[in-house]
């Protein structure tokens, strides 16, 4: 819109733009294709050798945790519920302290993947089992994060890509859901402008990640984790300085009910389709906590430092520096907020009537006459309002950037790339570190070569990325994608918090325990008009389809796969002992610096003393006794919890 025709501009951007994307693909490919040089065996490829001390964990955790989607998803969120968006990311917060002490569990396990803990902790079709569940979770990380920076990078363009998209008219295949009928429909459609960026993205993390794996990930984090800070805070100054002041929020705060409450109320919650009451943000938070652990790439995240504390400290402290970033991705979108529905909008004065359309949208969006518009109006005007939602954080930087100095939006663009390439390129790895060690090397192919497994490797991380690229074609809303990406792993996720502190968690409680919370997840995700209409429900518990969808769903779901795996471990014999007792030796021995182990789950030739127990007359319980530097970091951790949410009312308050 702000951007005005000019020489020396391609697709959107200035050639200052193309000169500082080039250095950074130029640095990026180099650092993939000088890794191959250091992998020789399958510990190099999938676990870099176990060789990186704490500031490259610390930036290897902030950049595999931290992609493009989930500042877009608060800034998407903050549109649409104000401050409360910021639990979009900040329902991870609470699980923050908890990395502390499960990291060095982790650590100890001596595995290469998750994958590697269900097998030894359990049995061979249990980590078989898993392994199809966390290339599942990958593919659907992979995908959120390359859906919504498609999105940004779209409008980074001026949606000059949109504009490209038409004009080639590539027609693909498209899958859709029927709501009436519950099945999907093949359909075709026509490739979109985001997905062009989606595909040019795809093919950067692809070519370094297969070459260097691991290793090549977490120095190339490095590097986008820097990046990555840079783009969280770049465009907060200029959008201020662009609504007169930070002071402006509190003045202009009636454009949005509730726009400065860090919590919606059920009653506004019910009105705006954002869900986001304490009860809510408590769901998410316990759904989080439990999938946290089982993602795929935190075992990398983990294990792949020198000794325990390299793990806990990057684990942990990358983790806060994602939680600080969330601070500014949420008053960039309150900014926003002011910015563009404010009197001096620039869509308001754009002399382009489809914006002056769009504008008054969203200004319908937010006033009372919303409610008494027709379902179908209602319908029409939530699409644009979550339409511009997912594009706002790079139409704000398309339109502020370029009159600030050429190469800004390279730049940014840059930055966006680094954080979803980061979190791609190991979600990518680790998965196909899931599918090689734990299906093919086991079940398919079991006496191959070192260099045979790391081709098969590689060609699985490719077809992994393929479905996601499929999969990605089915989201068509930021948030809704988040949601995705926030309950897949929960389900299992139970099971590896239990299978740690608890010796009666058997085979037959994961599978009833993770089967349970799949169906009722289902259950709940494709029948919530059915049920909510039901009249078989207490109305009082319910305010909406779409809160029995999202709340009530992580409820129904967490509760009954834990009872259900608590019921079966009483009913259902122990493992064996001598199976049990290599498991919690291994979680009760610390790990040693340059330590040698022939096989994943295995310990040295000349191991650490086991640890003490925190229950040690307890034949079920198997918590470690905590160290003085368990609990002064648990504390800090929590310290800095406080901290973050002292600030960001502190900043709402004071705005």
């Amino acid at each position: 819109m702000l951007l005005a025709a000019e020489k020396n501009v391609w697709l959107g951007l200035h050639t200052a733009d193309w000169i500082i994307l080039a250095l950074y693909f130029v640095v990026i490919l180099a650092i993939g294709l000088w890794s191959v040089k250091r992998v020789k065996d399958m510990a190099d490829f999938f676990m870099g050798g176990r060789r990186f001390g704490k500031v490259f964990m610390m930036f290897f955790a902030f950049g595999s945790g931290t992609s493009s989607e989930q500042a877009i998803s608060v800034v998407a969120g903050t549109w649409r519920a104000g401050l409360a968006g910021i639990w979009w990311q900040f329902l991870w917060l609470w699980a923050t302290p908890f990395y502390w002490i499960v990291a060095p569990l982790m650590r100890r396990m001596r595995a290469l993947t998750t994958a590697d803990f269900f097998e030894t902790r359990f049995n061979g079709p249990t980590a078989v089992m898993y392994s199809f569940y966390g290339i599942a979770i990958s593919i659907t990380f992979i995908a959120g994060g390359l859906f919504g920076t498609g999105k940004m990078v779209d409008a980074l363009t001026g949606n000059e890509l949109d504009r490209l998209s038409v004009e080639a008219n590539i027609m693909v295949p498209a899958a859709e859901w029927d709501t009436t009928e519950k099945t999907f429909h093949i359909t075709e459609r026509r490739l979109q402008g985001y997905e062009f960026a989606i595909l040019a993205v795809t093919v950067m993390f692809v070519i370094y990640g297969m070459a260097g794996g691991l290793g090549a990930a977490i120095i190339t984090d490095f590097i986008q984790g820097i990046l990555t800070i840079v783009f969280s805070f770049l465009l907060l100054p200029f959008v201020f300085f662009e609504i007169g002041g930070f002071g402006m929020l509190h003045q202009q705060s009636d454009l949005k009910k509730g726009m400065l409450d860090l919590t919606v109320s059920p009653e506004l919650a019910a009105t705006m389709g954002e869900p986001i009451t304490p009860f809510y943000v408590c769901m998410l938070s316990i759904t989080a906590l439990a999938g946290i652990v089982i993602q795929p790439h935190i075992m990398g995240v983990c294990g792949a430092g020198k000794t325990e504390y390299e793990g806990r400290f990057g684990f942990t402290v990358g983790n806060f520096l994602k939680r600080f970033c969330t601070v500014a991705w949420t008053f960039t979108g309150l900014a926003c907020i002011v910015w563009y529905m404010g009197d001096n909008s620039p869509l308001k004065t754009s002399p382009d009537p489809a914006d002056q359309a769009v504008y008054q949208s969203l200004m319908l969006r937010a006033s009372p006459e919303y409610d008494q518009l027709s379902d179908e109006e209602k319908a029409k005007v939530e699409t644009t309002d979550k339409n511009f939602a997912d594009k706002l954080f790079g139409m704000a930087a398309h339109d502020i950037l370029p009159r600030i100095a050429p190469g800004l939006i390279g730049l940014l663009l840059a930055s966006l790339l680094a954080a979803v390439m980061s979190t791609s390129d190991a979600q990518m790895i680790i998965s196909s570190g899931l599918f090689t060690e734990n299906i093919y090397r086991k079940c398919i192919a079991k006496n191959k070569s070192q260099r045979h497994y790391l081709w098969v490797g590689r060609v699985a991380g490719l077809v992994i990325v393929i479905m996601a690229l499929i999969l990605q074609t089915t989201f068509t809303d930021i948030i809704d994608a988040l949601k995705i990406i926030v309950k897949t792993p929960a389900c299992i996720g139970i099971s590896l918090w239990f299978g740690i502190v608890w010796r009666r968690w058997n085979v037959i409680s994961v599978w009833v325990s993770t089967i349970t919370g799949i169906v009722v997840w289902s259950v709940v995700a494709f029948h919530a008009d059915t049920l909510y209409n039901s009249g078989l429900l207490p109305e009082s518990m319910f305010k909406s389809a779409t809160e029995m969808k999202d709340v009530w769903q992580m409820f129904s779901f967490m509760s009954l796969a834990i009872l259900s795996g608590i019921l079966v471990s009483f009913l259902t014999p122990r493992q064996s002992q001598e199976k049990l007792d290599h498991f919690y030796k291994l979680m009760h021995t610390p790990v040693r610096l340059n330590e040698v182990i022939d096989a994943p789950c295995t310990l040295p030739a000349e191991p650490e003393p086991m640890g003490k127990k925190l229950f040690p007359n307890s034949k079920d319980i198997e918590i470690p006794y905590p160290t003085f530097q368990d609990l002064a970091g648990f504390a800090l951790a929590w310290g800095a919890v406080a901290a973050i949410i002292f600030l960001t009312q502190f900043l709402a308050k004071v705005a």
